[in-house]
């Protein structure tokens, strides 16, 4: 197999060095940037940097497919830790409801909202939804994610729920994007039934199908959703069928979820929009993760931005996702990124290392993914900027020249390579 060699990079953005442990504090502000080195590549392993001495060694005895950076920033692939990007159907309608001052509980309880979806979802052939649901995968590719998180929860009921969990199986055989599946059977109480009978149901028959099929297992604990009590029994479920766990909390208002980070280990809780000092703390001891979802903020919240700063000061590790969903239908990371810089008190290196190696360990693929180390799968971006000062200056722009996922090609000045 020929080797590739990516060379003439202005800079590479590593994020080397995180270890066992994500960033947090001091360390998640610091990038590590290397110049005038090349990315050696073989098979799908990153195999070393090779200085400018150590490449023309290199080439003397080696023949490797080159790739020119052209004098642009290199950077490891985005890690986009918390997306709802399969299900069927669209809800637009609910832009203009927003507009005109409804608010997410209120859309919810009028029946569209989550219902909507899953109303769609149920009707709609897995054909149908596999077809919807790529094409959203595309858009994530082009902007530059290489390793995406994908919930189910747009069934609430067992045919629908596996239904779900097979569009996701088969965009993961795909091999053109690494795929984190994740059960969300408690995203919202269906219709006509109480929260204790539907969370009984889901424990007893539904959970049990996704046992050993999917990576995490999730809970939307919140107004209009579900109690603590609820979700402390979704989490021992997980715990006993060795399902690592995580936490949708604080969006809409603080019910007391982030108690339950004394009892469980969250590889992240995400949200968090409603958080207050307590809930901090609680995260702070428990080690999890905090994902922030600014382009939910920006599209439900009424522009109403987490203050991510206090959770870093507070040495919190903080990832930033997409939240690609139905009601926030946008999965380009690196406008969270800059709605994050602009809006929400991080900096530029915190927010990048929040995309790449602290989302890996929010997404649980740290060994492998989220930064660009000897060792490490070749999922790698060239950018179209030359200093990476420049991404969120030019969020508006095509940023992403070039994709390689698992020392694949899968897009090139642009274009897919499929």
């Amino acid at each position: 197999m020929q080797d590739m060699l990516i060379e003439n990079a202005s800079q590479i953005l590593t994020m080397e060095g995180a270890g066992w442990e994500p960033l947090r504090g001091e360390r998640q502000n610091k990038l590590r940037i290397k110049e005038g080195q090349s990315i050696l590549i073989r098979g799908n392993r990153i195999i070393e940097l090779l200085t400018a001495t150590k490449k023309e060694k290199y080439l003397r005895n080696n023949e490797p497919k080159t790739i020119d950076a052209r004098g642009n920033v290199v950077m490891p692939g985005i890690i986009d830790s918390h997306t709802h990007l399969v299900y069927g159907g669209t809800r637009e309608d609910e832009f203009f409801m927003k507009i005109k001052g409804k608010s997410y509980l209120e859309i919810l309880n009028s029946g569209n909202g989550i219902y909507a979806t899953v109303n769609s979802t149920r009707k709609m052939s897995e054909d149908q939804i596999f077809s919807e649901s790529l094409k959203r995968i595309y858009d994530s590719i082009f902007y530059g994610t290489t390793t995406v998180e994908i919930k189910t929860g747009y069934g609430l009921n067992l045919a629908t729920e596996l239904k779900m969990l097979s569009v996701i199986e088969r965009i993961s055989s795909l091999g053109i994007i690494n795929v984190v599946p994740t059960f969300l059977g408690m995203h919202a109480i269906p219709k006509g039934e109480t929260e204790g009978k539907y969370t009984s149901e889901v424990l007893d028959k539904i959970a049990p199908k996704f046992a050993g099929k999917v990576k995490f297992v999730d809970v939307f604990c919140d107004k209009g959703a579900f109690t603590p009590e609820s979700t402390r029994e979704m989490a021992l479920w997980g715990v006993r069928n060795n399902i690592r766990l995580k936490l949708h909390a604080d969006e809409l208002e603080d019910v007391g979820c982030l108690d339950l980070c004394d009892e469980f280990e969250f590889a992240s809780v995400d949200h968090l929009l409603k958080t207050n000092r307590r809930g901090i703390e609680k995260i702070s001891k428990s080690g999890s993760v905090a994902t922030f979802l600014p382009i939910t903020a920006h599209s439900i919240g009424n522009d109403k931005y987490p203050d991510i700063k206090k959770f870093i000061d507070s040495g919190i590790p903080v990832a930033i996702g997409s939240d690609a969903s139905p009601v926030s239908y946008n999965s380009n990371v690196f406008f969270a990124l800059y709605l994050a810089v602009r809006f929400c008190h991080i900096t530029l290196e915190e927010a990048l290392n929040a995309v790449t190696i602290n989302a890996a360990f929010a997404a649980g693929v740290e060994d492998d993914r989220g930064s660009i180390e000897p060792g490490k799968m070749a999922d790698i971006l060239i950018l179209n900027v030359d200093n990476y000062r420049k991404i969120p200056y030019e969020f508006g722009a095509r940023l992403v020249d070039t994709v390689i996922t698992n020392g694949e090609i899968v897009m090139r000045n642009g274009v897919f390579q499929l």
